[in-house]
């Protein structure tokens, strides 16, 4: 396969990665670019898509310069993105309003409008309940995060957007949109709408009890395409603009959860990967479908046949992160001294390598804008715990670390018995993951080896590519183990089990005991 590369294209809550990448999996160049994200009053977040394909046509034409590869050498485009994330476009294909977020919860009301009923369990009619756990995997969420959620917030509060919408459309497909000019989805794409059977992978048509039940125009929806299919050419305009062969194949693209997976070598039955990226989830192969309520653990459709993929949300993770060091230890206020450093995130690895663990008795609560697995609720929130006149930026920084791990423990505590396993050791993927510091934490919190992936922020762009090779006969999907390099094994310190053991059980204590006030706090 020598001198065949791959465009592929990450577009995460961040902003885009593009990279170039060989039939040996290597991503020979990669650039990226940043996207805003705006929060509104009452729970809205939203992005802009027009925002986001600047950003990519971007990072694409620097990633294609940048390899030095000619035009004709680039045969196919392959995408993955953020979901739960809906674009309304019109039939020009041009969106009619910002993109709805994932964080968004403006569509909670009427989620919970079409759950309800009697006999109630969980605030879901128990005959509801069941149909949407046996059909989709999981019934629309009382938060209104799902994609359902987004698109039942337009139909009651924007109606004349929702009129003049043509097709409702995940990101990675109307990124595709854009690639090719046709507008399409598939199972592993729309499955956020809770529109389609998920036990019947073959069916490349929306239910009818589920259309009837969330109440939404399927007409609206794109049309679906097998997940190994090809959406189209790319358009001759767009190749030029990025610097690709005019007959590029665009393939079906695949959500991040997918492509974390398959990007880390994790495609063998429960082998998973921690991914630290803006949002945080735990991604893994599994033979079965399965759901967890009590939890908010499902498994959703994949793009490997017989397989389903883990669904399992921390939600914020390095959103929370960022916040932290941008809004409290370098805002752009008064109390500012000089612009926020380059080398922000090295001086936090060094700064928290010489905090001893447990941060001297701080604790982090991580519920920025609410927790999903392993306890949904929406109006959680995060803080610090236990300040002392000794308490420095060293030990909030330090805290920050540990709580997200903490709540990586609890995550993990769910996943074993839904899977029915123990898990001996975990994959490390995302931007977060490039912390040896918190690596090392999230081992120790842990208590098993974590594999630190080598380029843990191209995880995504590598799995998009092996996709792509997959479906283009390269070489098969199984064989990326052999192309994913571990970096780095972390093992964890036992010296750190017992400190970390009495702060976890404070960390659990803390969601149960200050839930009633975040509720009072934020209930509106």
């Amino acid at each position: 396969m020598t001198g065949k590369y791959i465009l592929a294209i990450d577009l995460g809550t961040g902003g885009p990665k593009a990279g170039v990448v060989d039939a040996a999996g290597r991503v020979i160049a990669s650039a990226n670019e940043t996207t805003t994200t705006n929060f509104l009053p009452g729970g809205g977040v939203e992005q802009d898509p027009y925002e986001w394909w600047r950003a990519v046509c971007q990072a694409a034409v620097r990633a294609v310069r940048l390899s030095g590869i000619p035009a004709e050498a680039i045969q196919a485009v392959s995408c993955t993105t953020q979901w739960s994330v809906v674009v309304p476009v019109d039939s020009h294909g041009e969106p009619l309003m910002n993109a709805v977020h994932w964080l968004d919860t403006r569509g909670a009301p009427y989620n919970q409008a079409i759950t309800h009923g009697f006999p109630s369990v969980e605030g879901y009619a128990l005959g509801k309940l069941v149909q949407w756990v046996r059909r989709t995997g999981f019934p629309p969420t009382h938060s209104g995060i799902d994609s359902l959620g987004h698109v039942l917030f337009i139909q009651h509060e924007l109606p004349e957007i929702y009129r003049k919408t043509d097709k409702f459309l995940e990101p990675m497909d109307y990124l595709t949109l854009r690639l090719t000019g046709r507008c399409a989805g598939s199972l592993c794409t729309v499955f956020p709408f809770l529109l389609i059977d998920i036990r019947h992978p073959e069916r490349l048509s929306y239910d009818p009890w589920l259309v009837k039940a969330c109440g939404v125009d399927p007409k609206k929806m794109p049309e679906l395409l097998p997940v190994d299919g090809v959406v189209g050419t790319v358009l001759p305009s767009v190749a030029d603009e990025l610097g690709i062969s005019r007959q590029a194949l665009v393939l079906v693209p695949a959500n991040d959860n997918h492509t974390a997976a398959i990007g880390s070598g994790a495609v063998a039955d429960y082998d998973s990967v921690l991914v630290l990226g803006n949002s945080g989830y735990l991604a893994g192969h599994v033979p079965f479908k399965k759901t967890d309520i009590m939890h908010a653990l499902t498994t959703i459709p994949c793009p490997l046949p017989g397989k389903y993929l883990i669904m399992a949300e921390l939600g914020n993770t390095g959103k929370v992160l960022e916040s932290f060091l941008y809004n409290l230890v370098y805002p752009q206020d008064a109390f500012s001294l000089g612009d926020l450093p380059e080398d922000v995130f090295a001086r936090l690895d060094s700064v928290v390598a010489g905090v001893p663990a447990g941060s001297g008795g701080v604790l982090f609560l991580p519920w920025f804008n609410g927790s999903i697995s392993p306890s949904m609720d929406h109006l959680a929130r995060g803080g610090f715990l236990n300040l002392s006149h000794q308490t420095r930026r060293e030990h909030l920084s330090r805290a920050v670390l540990e709580g997200i791990a903490f709540n990586w423990r609890w995550l993990v505590e769910a996943v074993q018995p839904f899977v029915g396993r123990k898990l001996t050791h975990l994959r490390l993927a995302g931007g977060g993951a490039q912390s040896d510091a918190w690596a090392q934490i999230i081992a120790d919190v842990l208590g098993i080896p974590i594999q630190q992936l080598a380029g843990p922020r191209m995880t995504n762009v590598r799995g998009a590519a092996f996709l792509a090779m997959d479906r283009l006969g390269w070489s098969p999907v199984q064989d990326s183990p052999g192309k994913v390099e571990i970096a780095r094994v972390f093992e964890p310190d036992p010296e750190h089990r017992e400190v970390y053991n009495k702060l976890y059980q404070q960390f659990r204590a803390s969601f149960k005991s200050l839930k009633p006030i975040f509720h009072a706090l934020n209930r509106s």
